[in-house]
């Protein structure tokens, strides 16, 4: 190969032209090659149009995309770029280190500036870089973008949805959108990530970044902090000493130097902060305060120890119509002969795409999550079957249905067409005061906080065992505010599905046979 091949494979691969041609600043201010992490190459490799990306703190991430806007402007003529910032502060940091790659670049390719602002490179080939803060109005006018990065969406205010909803427009057939954050709290990022990972908005292309991976760019500080653990403590942490948290994190790639940098870490910053920093999976970034339900340190903890019950493989005698749902059901434990179970069912409509979901969640009398199954692709009359399937499956247990709409389709097949017996059954008093027994749960202002506070009870005394990642997430987003319970973003329908499990539990109810 020979230079001139050389030099068109390099302008054509942004990675290799990074690190052929451009240097940047280290945290010692000293000019170095600009070698890629793993997870910058990570990242640029695997971009689609419209990207979303949830981090822990200093992973590279915006300096990886300053690096590809320049790549961009300097190998394609009149190609404008945008660098987006949550505040003028922002702006002027992103400025400053994008001056800062651009200026150590190496002269054989770096291109001459037109332009002589705090905002804005432009070079003789027409084409740009602009920076600029959330808000600004005129920022998309009258242009087409190439590539738009948002930096630390999560801090963008009101002005957010009205900003994406005018960029959209301006970018190019070939363009790329990022929205890179770490998380702070509940938040419009926080719904664009949720959207985006569950499939409800499959136009969104998820990228989580933990600091468990990171072997580069946070190194120095580990270091020094895992020495302050070590003159502290008088020897290294060691494995035995771990926390079921801290095997968890060390099954996801983090070293014993970096779990003593995160108890240093933890104990200057307290740990819900720390999480929402450095998160080690995206649940934890999304720790909010003050509304949450249920306790954030118990769901995280609970969510690092769920490599430890692992999914059982289905048995070949199963029902015909949950193998043919099979992709929608979970098995953490499989029935037991004699054993009673408690089967809660909250029915949607089977509408597909953001709508609600139809759930069954199995618990065992130990407060064991045994069973999980979870879809919106289903209608109502065929979800009746899988619900008899599952619960004659479990020993005949005991269904506790929710009555809500599409509830009364699944209740009357259950009740009049297959004769099932074992149902909940809730109290409803006549006019004359008298006390009859009605199939199904009646969801109201009254039961409701009593069937969530029971859920809070028993989760936070550690009274049930919960297996479903899905479940735990929901319970993350699940708040009280105003009088009311609800999610904050996405869906609630699991919560339901096992808080409807622990009032079947509780009722002691069994094989009702007085229709």
């Amino acid at each position: 190969m020979n230079s001139k091949e050389k030099l068109k494979l390099i302008v054509n691969n942004p990675i290799l032209y990074i690190e052929t041609f451009m240097r940047i600043p280290n945290k010692e201010g000293v000019v170095v090659p600009f070698k890629l992490t793993p997870q910058q190459k990570y990242f640029l490799k695997n971009m689609g149009k419209y990207n979303i990306v949830l981090k822990s703190r200093q992973i590279g991430i915006s300096s990886a995309t300053m690096a590809y806007v320049l790549y961009l402007t300097h190998t394609q003529k009149n190609c404008t770029c945008l660098l987006m910032a949550h505040s003028k502060d922002g702006v002027a940091e992103i400025f400053k280190k994008l001056k800062a790659i651009y200026d150590n670049m190496y002269d054989c390719v770096k291109l001459q500036r037109v332009t002589n602002n705090r905002t804005e490179l432009s070079f003789v080939n027409g084409s740009q870089i602009i920076c600029c803060s959330c808000g600004y109005k005129d920022v998309a006018r009258g242009t087409t973008l190439r590539f738009a990065h948002l930096s630390e969406v999560a801090l963008m205010g009101d002005t957010f949805e009205a900003q994406l909803t005018a960029l959209k427009p301006a970018l190019a057939p070939d363009s790329i959108m990022v929205l890179e954050s770490t998380a702070k709290g509940l938040n419009h990022f926080s719904e664009i990530w949720n959207k985006a990972t569950s499939g409800e908005s499959p136009m969104w292309k998820p990228f989580f970044f933990p600091w468990t991976k990171d072997r580069v760019m946070n190194i120095q500080e580990q270091r020094e902090l895992a020495e302050l653990y070590i003159a502290t403590h008088g020897k290294a942490l060691e494995e035995d000493e771990l926390t079921d948290v801290e095997v968890g994190l060390m099954q996801d790639g983090a070293t014993l130097e970096q779990l003593m940098w995160r108890r240093i870490k933890i104990n200057d910053m307290g740990e819900q902060l720390f999480t929402q920093e450095y998160p080690s999976n995206p649940v934890e970034a999304f720790v909010s305060t003050g509304e949450n339900v249920f306790d954030s340190g118990m769901l995280l903890n609970r969510l690092s120890t769920l490599y430890q019950t692992k999914l059982l493989t289905l048995p070949k005698d199963i029902k015909p119509i949950l193998r043919k749902y099979k992709q929608y059901l979970q098995v953490w434990k499989l029935p037991v002969k004699k054993k009673k179970y408690y089967i809660g069912v909250d029915t949607a409509e089977g509408l597909g795409g953001s709508s609600d979901y139809s759930v069954i969640c199995v618990m065992d009398a130990e407060g064991f999550q045994c069973a999980e199954w979870r879809s919106n692709k289903v209608k109502p009359y065929e979800f009746a079957d899988i619900v008899l399937a599952m619960g004659q499956w479990y020993n005949d247990g005991l269904l506790i249905i929710e009555r809500a709409s599409a509830g009364h389709t699944v209740l009357d097949k259950i009740v009049h067409s297959y004769k099932y017996q074992n149902i909940y059954k809730y109290k409803e008093y006549d006019q004359r005061g008298k006390a009859k027994r009605k199939p199904g749960w009646e969801t109201s202002g009254k039961s409701k906080p009593i069937m969530i506070a029971d859920f809070q009870e028993w989760f936070e005394t550690n009274q049930c065992c919960i297996n479903s990642k899905d479940l735990l997430e929901e319970m993350k987003l699940y708040q009280a505010k105003d009088g009311s319970y609800n999610a904050a973003s996405g869906h609630d329908d699991l919560v339901i599905g096992f808080a409807l499990s622990i009032q079947g539990l509780k009722s002691q109810q069994w094989r009702y046979n007085d229709w």
